[in-house]
C-alpha cells in the first residue's frame, strides 16, 4: 500500500463531499448545545442554522469546482507536454540509446538506435549484446570504472606514462560507438539507460594521425670495405644493387630515401608502413643479403636504426642515430627499431667481421689517455664472478694508468679462483699490492675527479659493484660483448666492438699505441694473453687479424701461451662435473644440443658448464650447443655455435645475451626443468622466425 501512487485529483473530488458531512455534523453539535443550555426556541435556532449551512456548502461547492477545473486543466497541458517530448526524445533524438534491465535485457530502445542497429523488429527481453556484440559484464566493468588503461605499441608493450580511463567501445555495423552508461532506480529496482556516441570520425582521425606519424631511420652498408680487401675485385656494381633495392623497398612504402654520404642513406617513411615492416620482421634484410661479391659469394649486409619516439623530427633523427649504432655495435646485418617502450631487434643471421682499423684504435688510445691525465684517480672495474678476460683488462687498462703516473685501484673478487690463478705472481710486484679494493672501498675513494673505467661489460647491473657506476661523474667502457640497451647515463668515452675477440685484445690495443717498448711488465701480459686465450678457446674462435696482432704484442712483452695456458687448469671437481654434463646431453631438431645438471654454489660449475657447451660443439652434426647449472636458485645457461645458429638472438628472447656463436643468460628463481622449458620455447621462436621470413620472401 505504501508503494500505492498518490492520485491527487482524485482526492480533490472528494474533498466537498468530506467538508459537507464535516459542517452538517457541526451543525448540529452546536444546535444541541444552544438547545441545552439556552432558553431559545429549537425551531427558530434550527431554521437559523440551517440557512448558514446552505449558504457554507454553496460556497464549498463553488470554490471546488474551480479549483478543481484549474487543476484538471492543468494536468491535460502536463500531459499533452509529456507525451510531446517522450515521443520526440524516442523518435527525434539523434544519440541512440537503450534502457536495460542489470542483467542486460532491454526494456526500451528509441529509433536512432534502431536505425544504428538496422532493427525494426521488437527488442523488448533482448539481451543488450545482440545489438552491440558486447556483454553487459564488460559494459558495466568499463563504463562505471575510474581506473586508467594503458596504451600499447605495435609490440603489445605497455607505453610508459600514457594511460586514459577505460572506454567501452563497441562496434554495431560499420560504426563505433563509446558506451556512456547511467543508472537509475525505480520501484526498489536498478536499470541503466546507455548512451552510444558515435566516435567512428574521431578513431578514424586518432589512427590516420598514429599511422602517418613518421618514422626516421639511419641505413648503412656495414661490410663493403671489409669484403674488398678479401675478394679484392671491385663492388660498385653491388652497391648500386643495393641502393636500387633500398630505392624500391623505400618507394613501395610511400617513403623517401637519400643518401648523405656514401653507401650511407637516411629514409623518412609513415608509422603505418613501419607496422608492416614489423610484421614481415624487415625481410629487406634478407633481400639484401642475397647481393654477394666475388668467387666465394660473400654477401652484404646492411645495418639500420629507426626511431619513432618523441615529438618532433629533430628527436626522432637523434634517437636514429642512437639505434644504428647500437645496430653496428651489436654487429651488423640487423634492425634496431627504437619506439615508445623500448628497444627492438629484428636481423642478425650474419656472424661479424672484424672491422676495426688501426687508425680508429689510436684515436681511442688518445682520447683515454687524455681522459686519465686529467682525472684526479682512477677506479677500473669488470664484471661479478670475474673470468681471466676481465681481469686482464683491468690489469692493462692499470698498467696504462701506472705509465701515465694516475693514481688507479681496481674493484675485483679477490676471493674466487679465477682471480687467485692468474695474479699469483703479480700481487708480488710493488705496484700491485695495495691495487685491489672491493665495492665499498671504491665508492669510499669515488669523487668527482674520480675516472670510471668499465671493461668486458657494457650492463652496469652485472658489475662487481653497480652503485660506483651509479654515482660516477666520469665513465668510459670498454668492452666487446654486444650492446643489448642505451646507458641510462651515456659515458663520457665508449669503446664497445663486438668483433673484437676479447676485451684483453681491445686492451692491448690501447697499450701497443701508447706503452713504449718494454714498458708492458711479462706478468701483466700473461694475465692479457689468458684473456685473449680463454674467449677464443685458444685462438680457435673468433679469431682476426688485429687477434693476432695483439697476441704478438703480448708474446713481444714477455706473455708465454704455454704459462698462461697453466691458468686455466680445474679441479677435479670440475672435470666430473663436465663429465655429468657430458652424460646428461640430448639432440634437438637434429643439430642443438641440449644438457643440464643440478650444481654447487662454486662459481667454477658456470665454468664447467661453459666447456661442456664448447666440448659438445665437437660432436658431428652439432651446429649450437647449451648447458644449464642450477646454482642456489639461480639457472644458468652457457650457449655456443659453430657460427651457424645466433645463440645470441636465442638467449635475447630469456633475458641473455653475448655474441653470435657465445652467449649466456641466467634465469632467477627457477627451477632446472622450467628454465629447460624456457630455452625450448624460444629456440623454437628462433626457427619460426627464421621459416617464417623465408615464407614471406
Amino acid at each position: 500500500m505504501s508503494n500505492k501512487k498518490f492520485d491527487f485529483f482524485r482526492r480533490v473530488e472528494e474533498l466537498p463531499s468530506r467538508l459537507y458531512v464535516i459542517f452538517a455534523v457541526a451543525i448540529l453539535v452546536v444546535h444541541i448545545a444552544i438547545c441545552t443550555y439556552s432558553d431559545a426556541s429549537p425551531a427558530v435556532t434550527g431554521l437559523i442554522l440551517l440557512l448558514i449551512y446552505g449558504a457554507a456548502s454553496l460556497a464549498i461547492f463553488l470554490f471546488s469546482r474551480r479549483q478543481l477545473r484549474l487543476y484538471q486543466i492543468e494536468s491535460d497541458a502536463s500531459d499533452e507536454q509529456s507525451n510531446s517530448v517522450i515521443y520526440a526524445f524516442r523518435n527525434s533524438l539523434r544519440i541512440p540509446y537503450a534502457v536495460v534491465t542489470e542483467s542486460g535485457k532491454i526494456i526500451t530502445v528509441n529509433t536512432a538506435m534502431r536505425t544504428a542497429a538496422g532493427i525494426w523488429d521488437t527488442v523488448f527481453n533482448t539481451d543488450i549484446s545482440a545489438l552491440c556484440h558486447c556483454p553487459m559484464e564488460e559494459i558495466l566493468q568499463n563504463a562505471l570504472s575510474d581506473e586508467q588503461e594503458p596504451e600499447v605499441d605495435e609490440f603489445g608493450a605497455e607505453i610508459p606514462n600514457q594511460a586514459t580511463p577505460k572506454k567501452c567501445v563497441v562496434s554495431i555495423g560499420d560504426q563505433k560507438f563509446q558506451i556512456e552508461c547511467h543508472p537509475l532506480r525505480s520501484k526498489g529496482k536498478v536499470f541503466y539507460i546507455l548512451v552510444f556516441h558515435d566516435v567512428t570520425q574521431l578513431l578514424s582521425i586518432t589512427e590516420q594521425h598514429h599511422n602517418q606519424l613518421t618514422a626516421v631511420g639511419y641505413i648503412v652498408l656495414d661490410n663493403l670495405d671489409e669484403i674488398a680487401q678479401y675478394v679484392q675485385v671491385s663492388y660498385q656494381s653491388e652497391a648500386r644493387e643495393v641502393e636500387t633495392l633500398l630505392k624500391n623497398w623505400v618507394e613501395q612504402m610511400g617513403g623517401m630515401l637519400r643518401e648523405y654520404e656514401r653507401n650511407k642513406y637516411i629514409v623518412l617513411f609513415s608509422r603505418q608502413m613501419l607496422s608492416a615492416c614489423i610484421k614481415n620482421k624487415f625481410e629487406i634484410l634478407d633481400v639484401i643479403r642475397e647481393v654477394t661479391i666475388g668467387e666465394d659469394n660473400m654477401p652484404i649486409t646492411i645495418s639500420m636504426g629507426v626511431a619513432v619516439t618523441g615529438e618532433t623530427l629533430a628527436q626522432r633523427e637523434r634517437d636514429a642515430l642512437v639505434a644504428l649504432d647500437m645496430a653496428l655495435q651489436r654487429g651488423g646485418d640487423q634492425v634496431v627499431l627504437k619506439n615508445e617502450t623500448g628497444n627492438y631487434f629484428f636481423g642478425g643471421r650474419i656472424k661479424s667481421q672484424q672491422k676495426r682499423l688501426r687508425g680508429h684504435s689510436r684515436i681511442i688510445a688518445g682520447r683515454l689517455c687524455s681522459m686519465i691525465s686529467g682525472s684526479s684517480n682512477v677506479i677500473v672495474m669488470g664484471h661479478s664472478n670475474p673470468d681471466f678476460d676481465s681481469i686482464g683488462a683491468c690489469i692493462g687498462i692499470a698498467a696504462l694508468c701506472l705509465h701515465l703516473g694516475v693514481d688507479v685501484k681496481i674493484v675485483t673478487d679477490t676471493e674466487c679462483d679465477n682471480f687467485h690463478a692468474c695474479t699469483t705472481r703479480l700481487v708480488e710486484l710493488s705496484a700491485y699490492k695495495n691495487m685491489f679494493i672491493d665495492g665499498v672501498e671504491g665508492l669510499a675513494k669515488s669523487s668527482f675527479g674520480t675516472l670510471l673505467i668499465v671493461v668486458d661489460a657494457n650492463n652496469f647491473s652485472i658489475l662487481e659493484a653497480p652503485e660506483i657506476a651509479e654515482n660516477s661523474f666520469k665513465t668510459v667502457v670498454i668492452d666487446h660483448h654486444i650492446k643489448k640497451q642505451e646507458f641510462a647515463h651515456e659515458p663520457q668515452l665508449s669503446y664497445i666492438d663486438p668483433s673484437a675477440s676479447s676485451a684483453c685484445e681491445l686492451v692491448s690495443e690501447i697499450l701497443e699505441q701508447i706503452l713504449p717498448a718494454g714498458t708492458l711488465r711479462k706478468e701483466e701480459a700473461n694475465i692479457l694473453m689468458a684473456g685473449i686465450m680463454v674467449d677464443t678457446k685458444n685462438f680457435t674462435r673468433t679469431v682476426g687479424t688485429r687477434t693476432f696482432a695483439a697476441a704478438l704484442y703480448l708474446r713481444g712483452a714477455g706473455a708465454s701461451p704455454e704459462y698462461a695456458r697453466t691458468f686455466f687448469e680445474e679441479p677435479f671437481e670440475d672435470y666430473r662435473a663436465e663429465a655429468q654434463f657430458g652424460s646428461e646431453a640430448r639432440i634437438y631438431r637434429e643439430q642443438i644440443a641440449i644438457t643440464s645438471i643440478e650444481g654447487r654454489t662454486s662459481s667454477n660449475c658456470r665454468i664447467a658448464a661453459a666447456k661442456a657447451a664448447d666440448r659438445l660443439l665437437t660432436v658431428r652434426q652439432v651446429n649450437a650447443a647449451f648447458a644449464l647449472i642450477r646454482m642456489g636458485n639461480m639457472v644458468h645457461i652457457s650457449a655456443r655455435s659453430n657460427g651457424t645458429i645466433n645463440v645470441q638472438l636465442i638467449l635475447e628472447k630469456i633475458g641473455g645475451g653475448g655474441h653470435f656463436d657465445m652467449a649466456g643468460a641466467a634465469i632467477p628463481e627457477s627451477e632446472l626443468q622450467d628454465a629447460e622449458q624456457q630455452l625450448i620455447g624460444a629456440i623454437d621462436e628462433y626457427f619460426e622466425d627464421i621459416s617464417s621470413t623465408h615464407k614471406e620472401s
